[in-house]
């Protein structure tokens, strides 16, 4: 869908999207999209072939965070430093944060802190929250570490690769996170597009097993296949990711509120937000 408009300070150019009551997305803003969308893609193709999930990626990072803060505790110990020793503390406490969310294996153990998380700090238990959070964990692991004297070569090194590393994994969580919520935008697209407004009646379509309860994972895909043509539908894992940002109760069921919500809340707004931002970076 496309339609004519103008921005302040640049040329009239297409707009894609501008109907349904949100804001229209400059057409290079959806091509920067598309490229994160498929960089994303090669990312997640990378992962498989090396056998390797990003959830373990994302709990040696915040292993990397914490080593980074013990580090750097003992050295602000032993040069009286209290600047240095709380960047210390808050990088053991974050990185052990990270630790627990993506703890391997899922132990039981882990449960009750992770509802902890949730409750305190829920933007750490989104996949892009957790990215961009991950992102500046590395930028103070950066700073907590990096030596004071030019001589010390050896601390440089470590403390370069280590928040190399951890910036990295933010940085590929990140576009994984970009290419998913671009996947749901367009099946949200869809239902929009198919159902004319009444998306209610979807949800009550395909909410069969208990409506009340909400809509099971195997009704949500079978609504995705449905919409795109069978074009678009998402594996177990994508499935868990999507529930924990619409579900807010976790339980594992989308109720007819959340449905609705999703179809014209906030987060519809700030996708398109962000592709707007991202095309004023590129214009200037």
């Amino acid at each position: 869908m496309y339609a004519d408009g103008s921005i302040a300070g640049h040329p009239t150019e297409a707009l894609v999207g501008g109907q349904n009551g949100y804001p229209a997305i400059p057409t290079s803003a959806a091509h920067i999209a598309e490229q994160m969308e498929s960089g994303g893609a090669r990312v997640e193709e990378t992962l498989v072939r090396l056998n390797c999930k990003y959830q373990t990626l994302f709990f040696c990072a915040g292993m990397a965070a914490v080593s980074a803060g013990c580090i750097g505790a003992l050295s602000s110990l032993l040069t009286l430093q209290l600047a240095c020793l709380i960047n210390s503390a808050f990088l053991v406490f974050f990185g052990f944060v990270m630790m627990l969310l993506d703890v391997p294996g899922a132990p039981r153990w882990a449960g009750r802190y992770r509802a902890a998380i949730r409750k305190h700090f829920r933007f750490l238990t989104r996949l892009t929250g957790k990215a961009l959070w991950l992102l500046f964990l590395g930028s103070m692991t950066a700073v907590t570490l990096w030596p004071s004297s030019r001589q010390s070569h050896a601390l440089l090194f470590f403390t370069i690769c280590l928040s190399f590393f951890v910036s990295s994994v933010a940085i590929v969580g990140l576009l994984i996170a970009v290419r998913k919520s671009l996947r749901l935008e367009k099946v949200r697209k869809a239902i929009l597009m198919s159902c004319k407004g009444a998306y209610i009646d979807v949800y009550r379509k395909y909410a069969m097993t208990d409506p009340q309860h909400g809509m099971q994972f195997e009704e949500f895909n079978r609504l995705c296949a449905d919409v795109t043509g069978g074009r678009l539908q998402f594996d177990i894992t994508d499935l868990g990711i999507i529930y924990n940002a619409l579900d807010d109760h976790q339980k594992s069921a989308i109720n007819e509120r959340e449905f609705s919500e999703w179809m014209t809340g906030k987060e519809n707004l700030q996708l398109c937000a962000l592709c707007i931002i991202l095309h004023a970076r590129v214009s200037t």
